[in-house]
């Protein structure tokens, strides 16, 4: 993924989402509770589902703190849910 921080003393970046093979009877199991559908249960067996990134962080000049703007901005920036996969 792209930075989400590129100041002069703060570069933030997480790494594409690690990808876990999920089994076919728990997620067979989610689609029968209606928890998610038929596509999310396909790409699930299929592709697996997103397990673990990583934060890749360089600081200079020590801890400067966060707003609220950009906090809701890397959150919204890092969602696993929006990553699309180079994996298919």
């Amino acid at each position: 993924m792209p930075p989400f921080s590129d100041f002069e003393f703060l570069k933030q970046a997480f790494t594409e989402g690690e990808r876990w093979l999920v089994r076919r009877e728990r997620a067979e199991k989610l689609l029968r509770g209606g928890l998610i559908t038929e596509a999310q249960f396909q790409k699930f067996v299929s592709e697996g589902a997103i397990g673990s990134h990583l934060e890749t962080l360089q600081r200079r000049g020590g801890f400067k703190g966060f707003n609220q703007k950009s906090v809701s901005a890397i959150i919204a920036a890092t969602d696993p849910r929006r990553q699309s996969s180079s994996h298919a």
